[in-house]
């Protein structure tokens, strides 16, 4: 259940981020691309992610939580909603 539930997450936080963040555009967007890196996850954009997690999965993610590592990329968020679902 916890792989499937994570594929879950990660295949809605692709879609999330292709559509309202790349506006549709993601030639080269993967579970792995440098979100922040790359400069697609800003502080308003990472925001709406962690509202989006809250209202989509029912996680709250506790703002010790918001950081560099687990918003690296689509993997490290997923991993970190699965966790945090217990």
């Amino acid at each position: 259940m916890s792989d499937e539930y994570h594929r879950d997450v990660l295949e809605k936080l692709t879609e999330l981020v292709r559509d309202e963040f790349l506006e549709g555009e993601d030639e080269e967007l993967t579970a792995t691309t440098p979100l922040m890196e790359w400069g697609i996850l800003k502080s308003i954009e990472t925001t709406r992610l962690v509202t989006y997690v809250r209202t989509e999965f029912g996680v709250r993610v506790p703002p010790a939580q918001v950081t560099t590592e687990n918003f690296r990329d689509l993997e490290s968020i997923a991993g970190l909603v699965t966790a945090l679902r217990g």
